[in-house]
């Protein structure tokens, strides 16, 4: 809200602002004192309402008012002064002030009161102006005709409008019409002070048809009953109201052709069903649906709706020629021939003119911007189809087009279906010779090489037993080397074989207790654990997760075998083990003070014999962490790591929480 003050007195503006203020506390004040002040507020117009003394300097509270009122008559003012008396307060209230106040200490608290007072009464007349206009507005545009007339006997008054509606210029043409008479004159079923409510069609004088709303009254004027009248057109909501019901019928059929499109097998089906319930749409003698086939440059009939077994037969073939010019279908315009006997004809068109077809409209059946037929419509009657008409064989012909589309999509589908299944079938096959042979490899592995490997051990160490002092000092060096690579060689089959293990077998899941695991986990690896003289820290508890015992058994111990040994010479191990929850998962770190690994190895790292550094330097196989990552993957996990060159690494591994 904004307020406008004007007083010369700049104690007194400071008063009212307080006031103002403590009783609305958003206000925005604006201060004249001066007359340029009140010019510049004049013509800015950036307030609701005034409050101003009557006596200033420069001028008096009257001329004021009147300025204010001349260019903002809508705008409250309130003359807030001690130097008035009831006269100026007369005169003032005349020119428009909507209250007056003695400026006291007193009267000072009545003021915030006096302008919300004020303010409601503007806006309560600002209400009451702006209905009035409103509903002045819509009697202006209201042309309602006015009658009064005589039971069983004739029309004695009527107004302009009521002329106007019936095309009339007197009374007396209307007493020359006993139509009209016989229409607004008769009581038939009044009750006397009931209204009666009718609509009626009726011809005007000019020949045409118009709907009208009567209401009638029978009243008693003068001891005699008179028909008291109101005629309104109500011509537009009728037209209205039946172009409601066409679209409704329309919306109704397009929702059944949907129905029948998701229902239908065929594309015949689906033409079937639209023809079925658009044929009583439209004012026609045929309709039919037509197939083109571009390539060979043939027509055929798809489905049939007539009447006098008009038209083609379902099936009929003939040549686009013989159709017609389809360009205007190949750009998605509708053909209209409105009057075949002025129009040269095609055979087909020749062929339907004989049979009494006068007006053909040929409405394209588009399917991803291809011309895949046509929609047919018929009519004996020349020049009677209508905007409407047309309009609603769009509507069919597209969603003709998206049936037909579909159907074919769905042929399409199950012809690749059909093929998919066969080839799932034959890879099926593939596979399973894959996983025999590769079973049998494993198998191999297992027995046929780790049986020359047995034997290459105890020959070498019965050469070392027996022959220890034949051998010279090189001699037994190559059967330590010979020894030590066979050891290495059976522990890479033995890490091959549960790699393989991992991707062949099912892996069922369990609740697992990590602190009872962690801790088996130690006591198999306690004596490398004591010969390398490892240091590790469980941060319990830890929490349970699903997976495979065995295989996350596995998985623990090959991440701690690395941490207790990928540490530089003459440091002692130290190891670290905690979960933590995330979401529905639990994350379980296993941190050492290790080399540490540079971050272009991290993802290396977890393949199948990816190696970082030498045998000599840090013995193994280099799956380990494949086997890590494979058991993982398996029981629907992830695995990652974080390093740091010299300042060790962070292996974790998440699996589901377990929630009892």
């Amino acid at each position: 809200m904004h307020i406008l003050i004007i007083d010369d007195n700049p104690n007194d503006r400071f008063m009212i602002i307080r006031q103002m203020r403590r009783e609305f506390p958003d206000v925005e004040i604006e201060e004249v004192g001066e007359p340029e002040n009140f010019e510049q507020a004049l013509i800015a117009g950036r307030f609701d309402l005034t409050i101003t003394d009557y006596q200033l300097r420069w001028n008096n509270g009257l001329e004021i008012l009147h300025l204010l009122k001349n260019r903002y008559p809508d705008r409250p003012v309130i003359m807030f002064t001690n130097t008035g008396n009831q006269e100026i307060a007369v005169e003032a209230m005349k020119s428009g002030l909507d209250d007056y106040i003695l400026k006291s200490p007193k009267h000072l608290v009545r003021l915030s009161a006096t302008v919300r007072s004020v303010l409601e009464r503007n806006e309560t007349r600002r209400r009451a102006s702006f209905l009035e206009n409103r509903l002045q507005s819509l009697l202006n545009r209201l042309d309602v005709g006015v009658f009064r007339a005589i039971p069983d006997g004739r029309l004695l008054e009527v107004n302009s409008a009521f002329l106007n509606l019936l095309r009339l210029d007197s009374l007396e043409e209307i007493e020359s019409n006993t139509n009209f008479n016989e229409i607004f004159s008769r009581a038939g079923d009044i009750t006397p002070n009931k209204r009666r409510e009718r609509e009626l069609r009726i011809r005007r004088k000019d020949g045409s048809y118009i709907w009208v709303s009567v209401n009638e009254t029978l009243n008693i004027t003068n001891g005699e009953e008179v028909i008291d009248g109101l005629v309104e057109d109500i011509t537009g909501r009728k037209r209205s109201e039946e172009a409601l019901k066409r679209y409704a019928t329309r919306l109704q059929t397009l929702q059944e052709l949907d129905r029948s499109i998701l229902g239908a097998i065929s594309p015949q089906g689906i033409a079937e069903a639209a023809l079925a319930w658009t044929y009583p749409l439209l004012p026609c003698q045929l309709m039919d649906v037509t197939l083109f086939d571009l390539e060979q440059q043939q027509a055929t009939v798809l489905a049939v709706e007539s009447s006098d077994r008009i038209g083609f037969a379902v099936g009929e073939t003939f040549s686009l020629d013989d159709f017609g010019n389809i360009e205007n279908l190949q750009q998605n315009q509708v053909m209209m021939i409105e009057n075949l006997a002025e129009h040269p004809r095609y055979r087909v068109q020749q062929q339907l003119f004989d049979q009494g077809i006068r007006l053909i409209m040929n409405v394209p059946v588009i399917a991803q911007q291809q011309l895949i037929g046509s929609l047919n419509v018929g009519v004996i009657q020349p020049r009677s189809l209508t905007e409407e008409d047309v309009e609603i064989a769009r509507e069919v012909a597209n969603q003709l087009a998206i049936g037909i589309q579909q159907s074919r999509l769905r042929e399409q589908l199950q012809g690749y279906t059909e093929q998919l299944e066969q080839l799932v079938h034959n890879r099926t096959q593939q596979l399973e010779e894959a996983n025999s042979a590769l079973e049998a490899f494993a198998y191999s592995i297992s027995h046929d090489l780790q049986e020359p490997l047995r034997a290459i051990r105890g020959f070498a160490t019965i050469l070392l037993e027996d022959y220890d002092t034949v051998l010279n000092s090189g001699g037994q060096d190559l059967v330590h080397r010979i020894a030590s690579n066979v050891e290495r060689m059976d522990n890479l089959l033995l890490d091959l074989l549960e790699y393989s293990r991992l991707s062949r077998i099912d892996l069922p899941v369990q609740p697992i207790n990590l602190n009872s695991l962690v801790k088996q986990v130690l006591t198999q690896l306690e004596v490398s654990l004591q010969e390398n003289q490892a240091q590790v820290t469980i941060v319990e508890p830890l929490l349970e997760v699903v997976g495979n015992y065995r295989t996350v058994e596995q998985i623990i111990t090959n991440l701690l075998t690395n941490a207790i040994k990928f540490v530089d010479s003459g440091v002692q191990p130290q190891v670290r083990i905690w979960t933590e929850r995330r979401e529905v998962w639990v994350r379980l770190w296993v941190q050492d003070n290790g080399i540490g690994i540079l971050p272009q190895h991290w993802e290396r790292i977890f393949g199948v014999f990816e190696r970082l550094h030498s045998i000599e330097a840090y013995p193994g196989t280099g799956i380990g962490l494949a086997i890590v990552r494979k058991g993982i993957e398996r029981m629907g996990g992830q695995v990652g790591m974080e390093s740091e060159v010299s300042q060790g690494s962070r292996f974790w591994i998440e699996l589901p929480e377990f929630v009892k």
